[in-house]
């Protein structure tokens, strides 16, 4: 068997009590559904908000960059986590930190589920999202050192397809939990999930072929990555309500220098928190960027899809729920399509199709009006679902067949933070061509709906409501110019979601083009697979 490169001691786990290289025993196939049902809850927990979003931002009177940080709060502590993590379990097992992190994310989410103001909603959030971090970089990486080369496919694509029927079920279940016992029931969901999964894997997750680091983690690479992660974030969002203005530039600046000093302190560490030397790989490589750009145009722009419905269209939460289930629901079916077309023709094609597929649900979606029908809206989620769910799966197959085992967490925390990040920018951005669309916008339809002039002023006033869709307060005025300021504010809103996804098509198109660089990895790429 190939040894590890010098720099990255480890160790074989003390419970090799697997079955013989090539098979797979039942005790696999349960740790396999322990891992999936965890990333599951995650993936759960990440649909849900979409319904509970308007809710919050009635009940706890939030501006759109605090109801943007409910959800960005929660993946960001994600993206900063997640390599961490997954180093965190090389060096102290898998097994252990997942079912660490499944302990938490029940503590965190009872919190959010008690909080009384928006801020403790978000600093329970952040807690949910540090522990949420763990679950799905280890999930994979016992996968990877559990199963055989040749199962492995099929066990990502059964860990794959757990989180899809998460994505699925999460609208309709959130929508109902909403309608019955309001937002804070979407937090309660997790714990019976989590006692469950932790009683289960005390006494049945196999460790398998599990080997774990014995340098120490990288404190400085973790605090500087960490540093660059969230001044590029803040810096992102502020940009809709205060505009590119000195502290923002800065933000940029600080991404930029501790961006710089990461990437030098990991070439120069010797337990580098992210070994440069995985980028080796140009397939590697290319799956980490098209997963990033597919998670922020499929992912970003999901948040302003419950907003667009509900806010602009007017359904109750549930029935909003039911309309996004083809984004949802659709992301199975292309996991299926896309593993059949990794296995036939490799992984460059479902990743290419996947691409094309978002670029062309994106296109259909800027066609959408105010008053759009379904028939619109619902064939351009269904596509955008398949496309993401043919890249997804493959693409974790690719970084993690182009992966050495010793560094299975530190690879699956990688890939998973590729799609938290992007997710992550995804929703900031296209909240700021939003806001900046409306700003830009609204002024104008305010006028040409013959909106007085005094309650089109303070209309204005409001923009940041009016970008999250949501009408403005305006006093003193009579119906039917209430209802004019509704549908200009409707427009001004669609107008941006437009905007934004025009640049998620192009987006997507350039995704399909790097998607041509990936290549499958080798059966077994020189003993790396132990």
């Amino acid at each position: 068997m190939t040894q590890p490169p010098r720099d990255e001691t480890w160790s074989p786990s003390d419970a090799d009590d697997h079955a013989p290289a090539g098979t797979v025993s039942t005790r696999m196939w349960i740790t396999l559904v322990l891992v999936s049902l965890g990333a599951m809850m995650e993936a759960l927990d990440s649909t849900v908000m979409a319904i509970g979003n308007p809710m919050i931002a009635v009940e706890l009177g939030t501006r759109l960059t605090q109801l943007q940080w409910v959800s960005n709060g929660y993946m960001f502590a994600v993206v900063v986590f997640l390599i961490t993590a997954g180093k965190i379990g090389d060096r102290f097992g898998h097994r252990n930190t997942f079912l660490v992190g499944m302990v938490g994310f029940a503590a965190s989410s009872v919190a959010a589920g008690l909080a009384g103001s928006v801020e403790v909603l978000i600093a329970a959030r952040v807690a949910q999202g540090l522990f949420g971090a763990v679950l799905a970089p280890n999930s994979l990486a016992i996968i990877r050192n559990l199963f055989p080369y040749d199962r492995m496919k099929t066990a990502i694509g059964i860990w794959a397809g757990f989180g899809a029927l998460a994505m699925a079920a999460g609208p309709f279940v959130g929508g109902l939990v909403v309608g019955q016992f309001g937002w804070r029931g979407i937090f309660f969901l997790n714990v019976p999930i989590c006692v469950v999964v932790v009683i289960a894997g005390l006494l049945l997750i196999d460790k398998g072929r599990e080997r774990r680091l014995v340098a120490p983690i990288d404190i400085p690479g973790v605090i500087l990555l960490s540093g660059a992660l969230l001044a590029l974030v803040w810096g992102i969002v502020r940009i809709p309500v205060d505009g590119f203005d000195l502290f923002t530039g800065l933000l940029f600046v600080a991404f930029a220098l501790f961006g710089g000093l990461f990437l030098w302190r990991q070439r120069t560490s010797a337990n580098a928190v992210l070994p440069l030397r995985l980028f080796h790989s140009t397939s590697l490589s290319a799956a980490v960027v098209v997963i990033a750009m597919a998670a922020f145009v499929a992912f970003g722009s999901y948040f302003y899809f419950g907003l667009y419905l509900e806010q602009v269209q007017g359904h109750a939460p549930l029935t909003a729920g039911l309309l996004l289930l083809p984004q949802t629901v659709l992301f199975g079916v292309g996991a299926a399509v896309g593993g059949k077309l990794s296995s036939d023709r490799g992984p460059r094609v479902p990743m290419m199709l996947g691409a094309v597929l978002v670029a062309l649900g994106s296109v259909g979606i800027a066609l959408l009006q105010a008053d759009s029908s379904y028939a619109l809206l619902g064939p351009s989620l269904g596509l955008m679902g398949v496309g993401i769910g043919a890249i997804v799966p493959v693409a974790v197959g690719v970084i993690l067949g182009h992966s050495p085992a010793n560094l299975a967490g530190t690879a699956s925390g990688m890939q998973q933070t590729a799609l938290m990040l992007g997710a992550v920018l995804g929703t900031a951005i296209i909240g700021t061509v939003i806001s900046l669309r409306v700003a830009a916008d609204l002024p104008g339809r305010l006028t040409a709906a013959g909106v007085p002039q005094d309650a089109a002023g303070k209309a204005v006033e409001q923009t940041s409501v009016a970008a999250q869709g949501v009408l403005p307060q305006v006093g003193g005025v009579t119906p039917e110019v209430g209802a004019r300021i509704e549908m200009a504010v409707g427009q001004s809103f669609t107008s941006g979601l437009n905007t934004a996804l025009i640049v998620g098509a192009a987006l997507m198109v350039v995704a399909a083009v790097i998607a041509s660089r990936v290549r499958a990895p080798e059966q077994d790429p020189g003993g790396a697979w132990g």
